[in-house]
């Protein structure tokens, strides 16, 4: 009997340990393009080409914001609120292209670390967003890490290439007539 008391003991400290581990996302390694490997009509695809710089990008997102657990859609869901103080859950779920519950989550994270914080909007069901200061403060340190990790991805393309490609992909947002 003293053995298991003594095990378990081994794996509640290895618990307790980990739980105080700053946690980073284990992505796996994305190669974007491995040699040898014919990939047929999906060179020809947009969508495919889109998908896979999509995937790099991401990875180096992850790579550098991990630590402070915050990904592409915590990061537009912050600068959304700041730059819209007052819009409601629901707007923000509209805009993001998410499902309300979702928007919920994302906000209930937010307003437990004390970055946002929900005000009544005279609708029992309905709350205004606003960052708090330590909000504001946050997202800075947050946007010059993403400014960082933009020019990264981006460094093979001039500013002009830059402005050029986001007005391309701009195009394939619209809606089919």
């Amino acid at each position: 009997m003293p053995k298991q008391k003594t095990d378990n003991s081994k794996v509640q400290a290895r618990a307790l340990a980990s739980k105080h581990q700053p946690s980073t996302p284990q992505l796996p390694t994305f190669n974007a393009r491995i040699e040898g490997i014919d990939y047929g009509i999906l060179d020809e695809l947009t969508g495919y080409a889109v998908r896979r710089a999509q995937l790099s990008i991401y990875a180096d997102f992850s790579a550098s914001l991990g630590v402070y657990d915050i990904t592409p859609q915590r990061f537009s869901s912050l600068v959304i609120v700041s730059n819209n103080p007052g819009i409601s859950q629901t707007r923000l779920a509209e805009v993001m292209g998410i499902a309300r519950s979702g928007v919920v989550a994302i906000i209930d994270n937010f307003e437990q670390a004390g970055l946002l914080e929900r005000q009544g909007s005279g609708d029992r069901r309905a709350y205004n967003l606003h960052l708090t200061k330590e909000g504001q403060k946050q997202l800075e340190k947050y946007k010059q890490a993403v400014k960082e990790h933009d020019d990264r991805v981006s460094q093979h393309l001039c500013a002009k290439e830059r402005q050029q490609l986001r007005a391309l992909l701009g195009k394939l947002c619209v809606e089919p007539e």
